[in-house]
């Protein structure tokens, strides 16, 4: 079955008769002249080709399942040249992916038989010709590194060899397939009914000929249609590209192998076809080829020389953007773009395209991260996956919080892996609603796996460049294009995030991924300050750091993949975790200036809190970046407790039966707690086909659910906290829940362990605050966005569930309410709700994604209106904890004037020539401060994100835009 699938894709089932006369066609294209012998040698994981045990290889037998998903093999093909023969070709079949190598290990081609939805029948069938093998010498022998992983989102098949054997083409019939399939998707796809009978009579008359024997004359009778030139004035720009995403349903060790075999094919598309452009990004991927494959990169670097290959988008991978900090995706921009300067000699101008296509939506302060990085011009076309709402535009601006704007283009087409034939040109044109601009772009060739384009591609889009009924397609560059475009007058201007209207359970499924993530994020901060305060050198924290943008792909951060990916990811994560908690504590060795233990705030608030150093309370008060002696806790009369109440003297709380809070009193006695606050209920998650672990069904809430009830319940005050303990069980989930009053602060937590064992079943917090209002303000990358909390429209009903990261806000004209976490991301605010998505349980790809143990701590404070930055202080102090360290005492390093802009990001500058900070302003509108240092340099300077300077700044007097982010470099 999947076989016939791959052949057919699609095509077949609509066109039954067309796909009969082109199989006859095909069958006439190749003659076997010789047999070749196969051998395999098979391994669990990838063997190096100079590490191949030439004695383990077996025979093999055409027909042969050579292993299942995932594994691996090499295929040795041997044979002779029969005397005479002249212009054979190899061919070789195999149900699967492989790079094809030389006896003396040089690459030559890649082979594919992947099926992509949608592709269309290969003039080889199931076999394969290769390229590069020499046939002079009269022998034959080439190795295979083969691979089987599955037909895309299914889990089905083996790996199977279906032979191999030199063959003799005949050029005439070859070309003659292709013309046919060209004109045959033509005619069953245009809407012009003189055209499709001109065609069809044409195609009839061909095959006619053809199965009268005379091939030639099949192809004289598609001459003339082929020859009917276009009479559009819409032009395709057409940029081969493969897709390659990271890590999905193959682990990352295959995506290496996929990269190489990807490449390897772009390159002899390169060298066989003069005007073939193919564009790649993801610098990553470029950076394994660097180290694997050698010969590879610098023939790809020739190619990128020469104009042939285009190095598009320029993030170190193509990540997610809702759920990365903004510092990681700065990092995305500055790492991918070094490589790419470094390695290829691109300058700024050379990379003004951010490359996104598959991404799950786009933050509302993406557009001024990308102009600081050097980026002005966007590519997507994701958003034509919305659920509920047609996006209305393909190309237009695209404003942020800030106000920057980037020109977007979505390839109307609506994808990234299209097949280039006549039925995507005009649907693209077809749902371009800015078609009147005569031109778009089209993406074409293999791709999710890899690959990139094909012979199918290439001979198909050669024949549609200038062809009666479509429009014109020329071989060109995205850079190119966007130039042209920039050009023009572009009416629209989109103000906000870029939401998309599906796969919102990415903000919540494979929790252990986002908690690591946010993790190594704060502890990466935490070691680059350290570094910059202490002279410490800064190499490491490259390779953290590339190791946490690799996991920040776009499948795998979200938490869409097989299971081995997401083990791997967590390991990676529990290393890097482990590597910089014994890094920060070299680094705070350093700075020992004393004795007894002291805590040291990296963030760029002051603090005053308790923190316990082994059994003892201590309390700190400590300014930004700096360091101070711990004193002990002074005694805190204040907090007390009863059966169903708890109070700190600034918030009283008042539990149910259940354990839900349902009165939240300040020292004022405003009441915050509307019908309730912390309902935990378990909601049916029912499977979304195909994309279980990406999407939640928009109607959840109306289908059946458990609110849970606390069933065991004891409060105890512990030091300067007084502390309720609840405990939830069902027969699938245990919850073991600390309900935590600091003294002297307005801020409740619930410190969280989950046993999590159920199926298709979300774990949410629900709050329903006394204070709300029609939006609700939350925090996204340096800045935070308003949402409707209404659902007035369609589009309003479809955001139904939000990305925040540490914390959602809202209010009314008397005061506010938020909700903090340290690791979640995934809310719904809507009709006087705040719900917080904390746990899925979806079964694909991954069977048992979160189930097992998980901890994280969630909070509330209320707050008075308006007061914002005291919400945004309370974010930074549950995601960032005070570290504790020996004898450590130390002013400010990096201050602010006021409350308004955040020192983000202390660091050493990646050129070693000062210091960076990075501050944003936070609460939206303008600003102006001093920024105090201790640090000793020689001038201030701004530079871009990318630590380019600007110029010379004042550093008591920085004025800011809402939401403004700037770099400043301390020079030495």
């Amino acid at each position: 079955m999947p076989g016939l699938i791959a052949e057919l894709g699609g095509y077949a089932l609509r066109q039954p008769r067309e796909y009969s006369r082109l199989r006859r066609i095909r069958d006439a294209i190749y003659t076997v002249v010789a047999p070749l012998r196969a051998e395999v040698l098979r391994s669990d994981e990838p063997i190096a080709f100079a590490e191949i045990d030439r004695g383990g290889f077996r025979p093999l037998r055409d027909g042969t399942a050579w292993g299942a998903k995932f594994d691996c093999a090499w295929l040795r093909i041997t044979g002779e040249v029969p005397a005479g023969a002249s212009d054979v070709v190899v061919m070789l079949g195999i149900r699967g992916e492989g790079l094809v190598y030389s006896a003396a290990g040089d690459v030559l081609d890649s082979v594919s038989t992947v099926w992509i939805q949608g592709d269309l029948p290969h003039a080889g069938g199931q076999h394969r010709p290769v390229h590069g093998v020499d046939t002079s010498t009269g022998r034959i022998e080439f190795y295979a590194d083969v691979a089987y992983n599955g037909w895309l989102l299914y889990d089905y098949g083996k790996a199977k060899f279906h032979g191999a054997h030199l063959a003799r083409r005949d050029d005439v019939v070859f070309g003659l397939y292709y013309d046919y399939l060209t004109l045959a998707v033509l005619a069953d796809a245009t809407a012009d009914p003189a055209l499709a009978a001109d065609l069809k009579a044409a195609l009839r008359a061909a095959y006619g000929h053809f199965t009268a024997g005379d091939a030639r004359a099949a192809r004289g009778a598609l001459a003339g249609p082929l020859a009917a030139a276009s009479d559009s004035d819409f032009v395709y720009s057409a940029v081969g590209h493969g897709h390659l995403d990271m890590a999905w349903l193959w682990p990352l060790r295959e995506t290496r192998r996929k990269a190489a075999r990807t490449y390897a094919n772009a390159l002899k598309n390169i060298d066989r076809t003069d005007d073939y452009i193919y564009g790649t990004s993801q610098p990553q991927q470029m950076q394994w080829m660097k180290q694997e494959h050698p010969a590879l990169f610098e023939r790809m670097k020739d190619a990128v020389a020469a104009g042939r290959m285009e190095l598009q988008g320029a993030f170190w991978v193509e990540p997610d953007t809702n759920l990365p900090s903004g510092e990681s995706l700065v990092r995305q921009a500055l790492h991918g773009r070094r490589f790419l300067e470094e390695e290829f000699g691109l300058g700024r101008e050379d990379m003004r395209l951010c490359w996104l296509p598959d991404t799950f939506g786009y933050n509302g302060n993406l557009p001024q991260i990308l102009r600081k990085s050097g980026m002005d011009w966007f590519q997507t076309i994701k958003l034509s996956w919305n659920k509920v709402n047609v996006f209305p535009h393909r190309t237009f601006h695209w404003q942020g919080i800030d106000g920057s704007t980037v020109l977007v283009h979505m390839p109307p087409e609506g994808d990234y892996n299209s097949r280039g034939a006549a039925d995507g040109l005009l649907k693209g044109v077809r749902q371009y609603q800015e078609r009147d601009l005569g031109s778009a772009l089209l993406v074409y060739g293999a791709g999710d796996g890899g690959g990139g384009p094909g012979e199918v591609h290439l001979e198909v889009t050669r024949r549609e460049q200038d062809l009666r009924g479509l429009p014109r397609v020329e071989y060109s560059t995205a850079d190119r294009f966007f130039r042209a475009l920039e050009q023009r007058d572009i009416a629209h201007t989109h103000v906000g995030e870029l939401y998309l209207e599906t796969h919102q359970g990415t903000y919540t499924t494979q929790g252990a991924i986002k908690k690591y993530n946010r993790l190594v994020e704060r502890k990466l901060h935490n070691a680059e300050a350290l570094t910059a305060l202490t002279g410490g050198g800064t190499d490491a924290l490259d390779a953290h750091w590339k190791a946490l943008l690799l996991n920040q792909f776009h499948d795998i951060i979200p938490g869409s993949s097989i299971t081995r990916v997401n083990t791997e990811a967590v390991e990676t994560y529990q290393e890097i975790d482990h590597a910089l908690d014994a890094h920060i504590g070299e680094l705070s060795g350093r700075l020992t200036t004393g004795d007894g233990p002291s805590a040291i705030n990296l963030t760029g608030f002051a603090r005053r809190e308790f923190v316990k150093t082994g059994d003892e309370w201590m309390h700190a008060e400590v300014g930004p970046y700096a360091a101070s002696v711990l004193h002990p806790a002074p005694p805190t009369p204040e907090l007390a407790y009863t059966a169903d109440t708890l109070t700190n003297g600034v918030l009283t709380l008042r539990f149910d039966a259940t354990g839900e809070i349902v009165s939240c009193t300040d020292a004022a006695g405003r009441e915050h707690a509307g019908a309730g606050l912390n309902r935990l209920i378990v909601f049916s998650d029912p499977f979304q086909f195909p994309f279980d672990a990406w999407d939640i069904d928009q109607k959840y809430r109306d289908l059946p659910s458990t609110v849970l009830t606390a069933s065991e319940v004891r409060t105890a005050i512990e030091g300067p906290t007084v502390v309720r303990y609840q405990v939830y069980r069902t027969p699938k989930v245990t919850i073991h829940q600390r309900v935590i009053l600091d003294a002297e602060s307005a801020v409740v937590r619930f410190e969280t362990h989950v046993d999590w064992h159920e199926k298709h079943r979300m774990l949410r917090a629900e709050f329903f605050p006394s204070h709300y209002g029609p939006e609700a303000l939350c925090e996204i990358q340096f800045g935070h966005i308003g949402r409707p909390t209404t659902e007035r429209d369609s589009v309003e009903k479809a955001q139904f569930e939000i990305c925040a990261h540490k914390w959602i806000a809202v209010q009314d004209d008397e005061a506010g309410f938020a909700l903090l976490n340290d690791s979640k991301y995934g809310h719904r605010a809507k009709d006087g709700l705040l719900s917080l998505n904390l746990l899925r349980s979806p079964t694909f790809p991954d069977k048992t994604a979160d189930r097992g143990a998980h901890e994280f701590t969630y909070a509330f404070t209320p707050f008075a209106a308006g007061d914002l930055a005291g919400v945004i202080a309370e974010g930074y102090r549950l995601n960032n904890p005070l570290l504790v360290a020996e004898g450590v005492a130390f002013e400010s390093a990096v201050e602010t004037a006021g409350d308004a802009v955040i020192v983000e990001t202390l660091k050493r500058a990646e050129d070693g020539s000062g210091i960076i900070v990075r501050l944003y302003e936070s609460l939206g509108r303008p600003a102006t401060t001093a920024l105090h240092t201790t640090i000793a340099h020689r001038r201030a300077v701004e530079t871009d994100l990318m630590e380019r300077p600007a110029g010379e700044v004042d550093l008591s007097s920085l004025a800011f835009g809402p939401f403004e982010i700037k770099t400043i470099l301390l020079e030495n």
